[in-house]
């Protein structure tokens, strides 16, 4: 594999030529202030950039067209990590060598970047109806979550436990700021992110990347120069530990564990934590969490360890019935006690350094994590596959200890079950 970093005029590129499939994948970045970012403009506008452009005003004609370019997709989506928000293009397309047309890999960028740089606008307006589809769509999104008591249970905790705090809001805004959107404003929010972003570009795949950057220098061009530094950590206050149960008409019960992540040192997130969490919640069965809730006292349907560094919390959560929310509990604490006494079988250790280290191997395979692990290395500054390869080892008992300590209580939320009829 080939690294290599290129700085365009206002545009950062970064590539892997790499001959691990067929495909290649490229996706482009704006990337702002979330607290700068009118959150429901900027999601509708995304959706309204996926659908169509000025070369394809509708979403037929654009299906059409990915087909003839041997069937390649097109998507965008919004993220956020700490305070960076993202809205992402992304192609994933055909190797051009695989292809007889000479201009292949031209129409392939020319496609991406022609729906970036000339929308389907008139009159500095996007399309009234397009607009309106868009909109019901996004109330549709807005409520999914409910349908299921986990996805229900982890946004309506986060909204309780972060109250009005960046990791409490939703990327799509609420129910009465999607209504109040109009074409006027996606116009001005597109003129806004082209203006205010930063940009980066994402490239890997089996080509010469230095002959794909000169062509996206030929296509693609952003006026505005932005190198502000925006946090991709979360500062907010300590918790104020606090319980409570909120009724609910599902048909089973939510258990969510909140630890506070604040104190942790750079090793102990990038090199320990992984570990940490497979042996307390995330080992196919054998972890902690796993053998005292199911395998010993089957006290659940399913539970599991999540972490989120960005915004600085660890989260049990467990799907059970509420009878046994006092012993999952007890079980619970009682895998947390065993962590922070270094209770952890030495040989079982070793195991999970060398699983995580097998799964490393797999994400090199997988050309969307490895580019994204480039990425996340050179913007955010975490550990590099190389530089995971070479600490995980080096993680001892004594860091796992260390960290299980410094994992303070934040919350316990409960989302009951509703009563039998």
């Amino acid at each position: 594999m080939k690294y290599k970093k290129y700085d365009l005029d206002n545009v950062k590129v970064f590539t892997i030529e790499t001959n691990k499939c067929k495909n290649c994948y490229l996706e482009i970045n704006f990337r702002d202030d979330i607290r700068n970012v009118d959150l429901s403009k900027r999601y509708l506008l995304a959706k309204a950039l996926e659908c169509s452009s000025l070369k394809y005003p509708s979403k037929r004609k654009m299906m059409i067209a990915l087909e003839e370019l041997y069937n390649m997709s097109f998507s965008s989506s919004i993220l956020r990590a700490g305070y960076n928000h993202y809205t992402n293009f992304a192609i994933d397309f055909l190797n051009p060598k695989y292809v007889k047309e000479k201009n292949y890999l031209h129409e392939v960028l020319s496609f991406l970047f022609d729906t970036l740089l000339y929308p389907n606008v008139s009159n500095n307006t996007f399309d009234e109806q397009t607009l309106q589809v868009l909109k019901e769509k996004a109330h549709v999104n807005l409520d999914s979550y409910k349908e299921r008591p986990l996805s229900f249970a982890r946004i309506d905790s986060l909204k309780r436990l972060f109250a009005s705090q960046i990791p409490s809001k939703r990327l799509i805004g609420t129910h009465e700021e999607i209504d109040k959107v109009t074409n006027k404003d996606l116009y001005n929010e597109y003129q806004k992110m082209f203006q205010d972003a930063s940009c980066e570009i994402l490239v890997i795949g089996n080509m010469n990347m230095d002959e794909v950057v000169a062509k996206i220098s030929e296509l693609f061009y952003k006026t505005s120069n932005v190198s502000k530094e925006i946090l991709f950590n979360i500062s907010h206050d300590p918790f104020n530990f606090k319980e409570e149960i909120v009724p609910s008409t599902y048909n089973q019960t939510q258990l969510l564990i909140y630890y506070d992540l604040r104190n942790l040192t750079f090793f102990e997130k990038e090199y320990v934590l992984p570990i940490f969490s497979r042996i307390f919640g995330s080992a196919n069965m054998t972890d902690k969490l796993t053998t005292y809730l199911r395998i010993q006292n089957s006290l659940c349907y399913y539970c599991g360890f999540y972490t989120n560094k960005s915004d600085n919390y660890g989260m049990v959560y467990v799907g059970l019935k509420k009878d046994q929310i006092k012993k999952a509990k007890e079980m619970i604490f009682k895998a947390m006690k065993e962590m922070s006494e270094k209770q952890i079988d030495e040989t079982y250790f070793e195991q999970q350094k060398e699983k995580y280290l097998a799964d490393l191997k797999i994400r090199e395979d997988d050309i969307y994590n490895l580019i994204d692990t480039y990425y996340s290395h050179e913007i955010m500054k975490k550990a590099s596959l190389d530089e995971l390869k070479e600490e995980i080892p080096k993680v001892t008992l004594n860091d796992i200890q260390a960290l299980a300590k410094k994992m303070e209580l934040a919350y316990i939320y409960i989302l009951e079950e509703g009563e039998e009829l």
